[in-house]
């Protein structure tokens, strides 16, 4: 046990806490009996060319067969401890109360020894394992205190050409009318890697004041870097997105001796809090077309639509829509353009996010 310190930490303005970080891993033992042995734990990516034969030198026949949480296409392949365990986190903690400032090393168990970084690699050695063929083990691997604040996102794709939706299902298009038009203001936790240790990519439990608040996937994050860590929706922030069409120029653009018409549109975002405090929000718009212009600071910005992944619903960019039926000239004479805010949203109040766009037709 540990005795609170008389002096709390002084957070900075960006700063809303302190997350207490526990990482686990789960060994399972699908070969042999293990009696007091070393274990490497790796965090990264490591390659093995012929970790499937016996003698990569001569290629004799592969090696034993172990279950599905193994195998090079299952779900689990890269980290079957990270599909079992889950890291877990409590906020807002105070980095006295376990003997040690934000980012120090927490205390590990007794056999957990921390090789460090090799490579592009990051070892923990877990000494003294017994472990039958069979069973498994749950391992306490690294605690530590990182610096956490609170963010609001609002991710909103564009809506699709009449004659793209002509060519999906019903069901399809409800799913989509959905997600176009309730959007929804999501709560994350924005964190701070200032320990030694990178963040793996892991299943996450969240817990605040020993209640569960979530579950999320937690992504890698190296020493210095961020990462965001989605919890629920905010149901305290409402979104009421209209938009309308201001202006039809026929003839406004010719191409391949083809006369094309220029729609001009404008929208409004408009945000309400009826939470009790003020909330920063990142809003991001795409739009079908040529973004122009937008209120409130906005950031306008044209996206790469081969390569950009996050401009469809769901962050699906040109995968989502490539296997329907878009114009031959669309690409052409169009693109995507994405609107960026960075607002701050006061309890009870309301903002409207105005902003212009563009696309042509023929």
């Amino acid at each position: 046990s540990h005795s609170l310190p008389e002096t709390r930490p002084t957070f900075s303005p960006q700063v809303n806490g302190y997350a207490l970080i526990k990482l686990q891993a789960t060994l399972v033992n699908e070969l042999t009996d293990l009696e007091d042995v070393t274990v490497h734990l790796v965090v990264g990516v490591p390659s093995f060319a012929f970790k499937d034969n016996i003698d990569p030198m001569s290629l004799q026949d592969a090696a034993v067969q172990l279950s599905q949480h193994f195998q090079e296409g299952a779900q689990t392949a890269f980290a079957f401890g990270n599909a079992i365990m889950t890291n877990q986190m409590a906020a807002p903690v105070d980095p006295g109360a376990y003997g040690h400032a934000a980012g120090d090393d927490g205390r590990l168990g007794p056999d957990v020894a921390i090789t460090g970084k090799t490579e592009d690699l990051y070892v923990f050695t877990v000494k003294h394992i017994t472990l039958k063929k069979g069973e498994r083990m749950v391992v306490p691997v690294a605690e530590f205190l990182l610096e956490y604040s609170d963010i609001y996102t609002l991710n909103i794709p564009f809506t699709p050409p009449r004659e793209m939706l002509a060519s999906v299902g019903g069901a399809q298009q409800a799913e989509w009318a959905r997600l176009y038009q309730a959007p929804k203001v999501m709560h994350k936790i924005r964190m701070t890697n200032s320990s030694k240790h990178p963040l793996t990519t892991a299943p996450t439990l969240i817990l605040r004041d020993g209640r569960v608040m979530a579950q999320g996937l937690m992504t890698y994050a190296a020493v210095g870097s961020k990462v965001d860590l989605e919890i629920t929706a905010a149901v305290n922030v409402q979104v009421k997105k209209e938009e309308r069409e201001v202006k039809r120029k026929p003839n406004a653009l010719s191409w391949q001796s083809l006369d094309y018409w220029k729609a001009e549109l404008e929208g409004v975002l408009t945000m309400t809090s009826f939470g009790d405090k003020e909330i920063e929000v990142e809003v991001v718009r795409n739009v079908l077309g040529h973004a122009d212009k937008a209120d409130h600071g906005g950031k306008v910005i044209m996206v790469n639509t081969v390569e950009d992944q996050e401009y469809g619903p769901a962050g699906r960019g040109h995968s989502r829509w490539s296997p329907y039926s878009w114009p031959y000239w669309w690409h052409q004479i169009n693109g995507i353009g994405r609107i960026k805010w960075k607002i701050k949203l006061k309890p009870g109040k309301s903002l409207d996010l105005t902003y212009k766009w563009h696309y042509f037709w023929r």
